[in-house]
């Protein structure tokens, strides 16, 4: 029998298909890594100006009719206000006269200095609104 002079062997032909999708797939996994860091980081600060406003309005309700109460909302929103430098003392001053209302039973009215130091404090933070 003749051998058939026509038909060719194979030729081995080079696919790089696999590196393609290999290196489509890191560059996406790359990009999308960054977009969600920076929609995080994003969400983050718009998160933490919305939670100062929500905390600068709690403490604007502060209701003074009950001192022991007010003593302790006042410490609690103050402190998460204090942010900067200046808004730290003046919430260690405040918190100073705070202090004789918080862990007594018998409680007085809260006397006009301390209410002057709330005030001055609510002003300090509205200015940073």
């Amino acid at each position: 029998m003749d051998k058939i002079k026509d038909i060719k062997p194979l030729i081995e032909m080079s696919d790089y298909s696999l590196y393609i999708f290999i290196i489509t797939l890191l560059l996406g996994l790359i990009i999308g890594y960054i977009l969600l860091k920076k929609t995080y980081k994003f969400a983050k600060k718009r998160c933490k100006i919305d939670c100062m406003r929500y905390y600068f309005e709690q403490y604007k309700k502060i209701d003074w009719s009950n001192p022991k109460k007010a003593a302790y909302e006042a410490t609690k929103y103050g402190m998460y206000l204090a942010r900067d430098k200046r808004r730290k003392e003046l919430f260690m001053q405040l918190r100073e006269r705070l202090d004789k209302y918080k862990y007594k039973q018998e409680y007085k009215k809260v006397d006009s200095e301390t209410l002057n130091y709330y005030n001055l404090y609510k002003q300090v933070c509205d200015e940073s609104f």
